[in-house]
């Protein structure tokens, strides 16, 4: 490695300190940008040039502070060989300085090798790979590699039974001649350690047998250090604790056990909220809850809801009793009684359900129960009863990180329900529903987003007009096809919309957020109800487009969208609507 310094002057420096010594600064001979960015970001000379130096020997010395610290950053990314110069030319107005960089060859990784103590020979797990430090045989050598795989190496004995694990050397060998660099890591990984006797401390109202159900070991388990972070997010994931800590003991006992310490702090488990919503098709709308996350000790969840609107009174109740015969199951009963009064039908109904839902991988949920719906549906001047026992089958898939405001991910649900009467009617059909979100970050500074939606619905097995009338598929309204008014998108007697056996829509919302607190979105919405089984593609999808603001609040965007309808109906649809709600459309 080479360090050269010059300085070129044409006349002595007579500049006032007051004014400083203004210059244009340079690099010269890296093309890559992330790197040359790297560089300028550890510069002085480039981070202090609007505050300029007093005189010329002092932008010397900063410029010639900054030659080693370049050198660090080449020698980071596998440029072990490269030489820095350096050029003021003083003559210049305002004075120009120039680093000129040969970074030669990258430096390649010739040999990796991790060594233990011999009497750990017979106690030692299987080293880990290159791959798992994230090193790689002929890559180049950059320090940043060598440095994250000694952490990860640690990190390696730590989750593989060894509690106490300690880098006793690290070898980093340069060869210039050959530009070539061999790594060698001198591990101490300490006694073996098993997980000893749990303690959990700062229990009130929990059961601890719930809570000793969601620690992932055993006594007598291998050690690992990864899960001591799960069993902490598995706690903090029943939303009983404001806090969580674990921690394990400082030595390991006689008997080869690690014993460890969890500590937490109960939050309240009692909630009341309430919201208001309003749109120009459902009108002014209100709900308000009340939920127990602790209802029976063991993290039941017992939700009570009540909603007020133009179009429902509605009473809702559901428990959830989780771990149910094993982890990551849930046991569901739920209930609701309504009166249903939008502009398609009118329906007084009384439901209740029950319900196994299982989680897997944290990402995917599947479910499936037995429901029961009694209702006195009218539509049309005609009222009729129906009893229907169902069987709601469920998928979702889920890989957005925020449920109000989503910026990555995707949402995959689908839904199967065959349902079978139980008024001697003889009514048998199936009802099959799948919704499908994307989200792609475009930009972080603004933060722009491009959601996208599709949804497809059929029912099979039974005629439209015997299907009851609060089953069938309708499409418009802020949540499908906005720019129509709420269900009144499909099939229309006497201008009232009748609701179809299939259904078809897409959403395309294009979001940014300039400021914390403030966003907009662009979106178009399209689709159709048909009264057929599958979509009847001869008919034209009613489309709607419109522009909306987001006012971002720490429990989620407060959503505004004015919407109209592209191809309008003349006497059925209104010239726009207006939608207020919390949180995204989809």
């Amino acid at each position: 490695m080479e360090i050269l310094f010059v300085i070129s002057l044409s006349f002595p420096n007579t500049l006032s300190a007051d004014i400083g010594i203004r210059y244009d600064v340079s690099v010269q001979g890296v093309t890559d940008r992330e790197l040359r960015k790297t560089l300028e970001a550890v510069s002085d000379t480039f981070s202090l040039q609007k505050r300029p130096p007093a005189s010329l020997n002092l932008l010397q010395r900063r410029v010639n502070r900054d030659i080693p610290l370049l050198l660090k950053v080449l020698k980071s990314q596998g440029y072990y060989g490269a030489k820095v110069t350096a050029e003021i030319e003083a003559e210049d107005k305002p004075i120009r300085v120039t680093f000129r960089i040969d970074m030669g060859h990258p430096y390649i990784l010739k040999s990796i090798n991790v060594g233990v103590p011999e009497e750990y020979d017979a106690l030692r797990p299987r080293l880990p790979e290159n791959r798992e430090l994230g090193l790689v045989l002929g890559d180049p050598a950059k320090s940043n590699s060598i440095l994250n795989a000694e952490r990860t190496l640690i990190h390696w004995f730590k989750k593989n039974g060894f509690s106490f694990p300690s880098m006793v050397d690290r070898k980093v060998v340069v060869d210039h001649k050959e530009r070539i660099v061999s790594v060698a890591f001198h591990v101490n990984p300490g006694p073996p350690a098993r997980f000893g006797h749990t303690e959990i401390n700062g229990i009130k109202s929990v059961d601890e047998i719930f809570l000793r159900g969601k620690i992932p070991w055993k006594e007598g388990d291998r050690f690992n250090v990864d899960i001591l972070t799960d069993a902490q997010k598995s706690l903090l994931a029943t939303d009983l604790f404001a806090s969580v800590e674990v921690k394990t003991s400082e030595t390991i006992n006689e008997a080869g056990r690690l014993p460890v310490v969890i500590s937490v702090v109960e939050r309240k488990h009692r909630t009341i909220k309430a919201g208001v919503s309003y749109s120009t098709d459902e009108g002014a709308g209100t709900k308000v809850s009340w939920q127990h996350r602790n209802f029976l000790g063991g993290g039941e969840r017992l939700d009570l809801m009540g909603t007020a609107s133009a179009i429902t009174y509605a009473a809702e109740g559901e428990f959830r009793k989780p771990d149910f015969i094993r982890k990551d199951q849930s046991l569901l009963f739920k209930g609701r009684i309504a009166d249903d009064h939008p502009d398609a039908f009118t329906s007084r109904n009384l439901s209740t359900s029950v319900y196994i839902e299982r989680l897997f991988a944290k990402e995917i949920r599947l479910g499936g129960g037995l429901a029961y719906k009694a209702s006195l549906v009218e539509q049309l001047g005609e009222e009729e009863r129906f009893g229907l026992l169902s069987l709601p089958a469920l998928f979702a898939w889920d890989t957005s990180e925020n449920l109000l405001d989503p910026v990555r991910g995707r949402r995959l649900t689908l839904q199967f329900m065959p349902f079978y009467g139980t008024f001697g009617d003889h009514l048998g059909f199936v009802k099959g529903y799948a919704t499908y979100s994307q989200y792609v970050k475009l930009t972080e500074k603004p933060l722009v987003v491009l959601a996208g939606r599709s949804a497809f619905g059929s029912m099979a097995g039974a005629s439209r007009n015997a299907i009851p009338a609060d089953e069938r598929f309708y499409a418009g309204g802020g949540n499908s096809i906005r720019g129509y008014a709420y269900q009144s998108v499909g099939p229309l007697e006497e201008n009232k919309p009748t609701g179809g056996r299939s259904l078809m829509e897409v959403s395309l919302e294009l979001r940014t957020k300039v400021t914390d607190t403030i966003g907009f979105v662009a979106f178009l919405d399209g689709g159709n109800a048909s009264p057929s089984a599958t979509p009847d593609l001869s008919e034209p999808l009613r489309w709607g487009a419109g522009a909306g603001i987001r006012y971002f609040t720490p429990v989620g965007p407060l959503r505004l969208d004015v919407a109209v309808p592209l191809n309008r109906r003349d006497t059925i649809d209104d010239r726009f609507h207006i939608y207020i709600s919390l949180g995204q459309a989809f």
